[in-house]
């Protein structure tokens, strides 16, 4: 058996080598990194919501462990019953720790069966349960749950804007804004809001040092995965767009490429169906923005990579994946230049622009106006990719005044440059809203 089954998640199954990789990653992130082969996890079963045990500090446990494993619906409900661990004997004991606590440790079968795995497999692995900390954490609560460390932090401060727009200026204009000073603003990469790589300015050396979940994964090894995920969704998405009925084959292919999407990014979702992948994608080629299509920071990934075909054609839009990064670094620096411009309110500049909660890094930052919630809001994923479009259009064609481009191309990981494009944009993004 293969698979770790959650019985109270709706049976929901993950590979057990991500199971044990969360294990080694929470000893190593909350616990004593060298005994995680042989040493023991406290349970910490609890009732609680997850944010309530997360308040209290309990984050080594298996408890959270678990619950960060399944769909975010489930996230509130505890995960180690009884048939928790009779559903998964060859991969985790209960055991006694010291005064009597209960207690959890790998069997010598998941260990051995780690082992017989190649390193890269066993580092792809615990990159996917890196992933489960570092992205969006949804719960069905409201309550946030900071498994960082977080803090608010005052956009504008280390470098002013510039060029900051006229009041009523077009949203183009803010958009060249927003690229100028993202340009020039200095970026320190950083992991667990520590710096991890010297500082770096202009787009091309923010997109160079990107990385995903942890600072050795960087932006090579996190294309050489999504290209092949892109490639498929593209598949997908142009037979859609042609008409084409999907195939038993093509159903199957739809299930495992988006299993496979969330899997990268950290974020587990239920109902992973042929028919909602199939209405996620159709309503990202149409900007349906009245859909029922399932949308948060997981399915809008799927709408990016299965849209990045669309990129530099006339008339059509690209999908931005609209998370609590990319939010945060867009309306941030968007909040701080409306003010600059002389906006006391919104006053209907931006109106789907919205807020994707988030709490980790530098998340949330305090901004001056009223943004709107964006929370699994087609509307907001599709006034965002619209406005972000505006960004790319500008980083391919704004020129100097001897006619070269303003902005270095988009480097390609494996050498060379390139136009810009949506995925390319949002990553910086993703970067610059840690």
């Amino acid at each position: 058996m293969k698979k770790m089954i959650f019985p109270r998640a709706d049976h929901f199954q993950i590979p057990k080598a991500l199971f044990i990789g969360a294990w080694k990653v929470w000893f190593k992130r909350f616990g004593d990194h060298n005994s995680w082969r042989k040493g023991k996890m406290p349970l910490g079963q609890s009732d609680e919501k997850l944010f309530q045990i997360i308040e209290k500090g309990d984050r080594f446990c298996v408890e959270v462990a678990a619950r960060l494993m399944v769909p975010w619906s489930f996230r509130d409900i505890s995960q180690v019953d009884k048939a928790f661990f009779l559903m998964n004997p060859d991969v985790i004991r209960q055991s006694k720790i010291e005064n009597d606590i209960a207690g959890v440790r790998l069997t010598d079968q998941a260990l051995d069966y780690w082992d017989s795995l190649t390193f890269l497999e066993q580092d792809m692995f615990t990159a996917y349960a890196e992933a489960r900390i570092q992205a969006d954490i949804e719960t069905p609560s409201c309550e946030p749950v900071i498994v960082d460390d977080a803090g608010v932090v005052v956009i504008g401060e280390d470098i002013y804007p510039p060029i900051v727009p006229e009041k009523g200026a077009s949203d183009e204009t803010f958009a060249k804004a927003l690229v100028a000073w993202i340009d020039e603003d200095p970026f320190t990469p950083m992991y667990q809001r520590v710096a991890v790589a010297d500082t770096v300015s202009s787009w091309h050396d923010r997109l160079e040092s990107f990385f995903w979940p942890k600072p050795r994964n960087g932006l090579m090894q996190v294309s050489h995965s999504a290209d092949a995920l892109m490639y498929r969704a593209e598949i997908l998405a142009r037979g859609i767009e042609e008409g084409v009925e999907w195939s038993e084959e093509d159903k199957e292919l739809a299930v495992k490429t988006t299993e496979e999407i969330f899997l990268q990014a950290g974020t587990p979702q239920k109902e992973v169906t042929w028919e909602n992948i199939r209405a996620v994608i159709k309503t990202a080629l149409t900007k349906s923005e009245d859909s029922k299509a399932k949308m948060n920071s997981g399915w809008s990934l799927l709408a990016s990579f299965a849209t990045h075909w669309l990129n530099n054609q006339d008339d059509r839009t690209p999908m931005i994946c609209w998370n609590s990064r990319t939010s945060t670094s867009i309306l941030s620096r968007l909040d701080f230049l409306l003010v600059e411009a002389g906006y006391d309110g919104l006053e209907g500049r931006f109106a789907h622009l919205g807020v994707i909660p988030g709490w980790g890094g530098t998340r949330p930052r305090e901004m001056s106006l009223k943004w709107p919630d964006g929370y699994r809001s087609w509307k907001t994923e599709i006034a965002a990719s619209e406005f972000v479009n505006l960004m790319v259009l500008c980083l391919n064609n704004e020129k100097n005044e001897n006619g070269s481009l303003k902005y270095a191309q988009m480097p390609i990981p494996t050498g060379g440059r390139a136009p810009w494009s949506m995925q390319g944009v949002q990553l910086v993004l993703f970067s610059d809203g840690y």
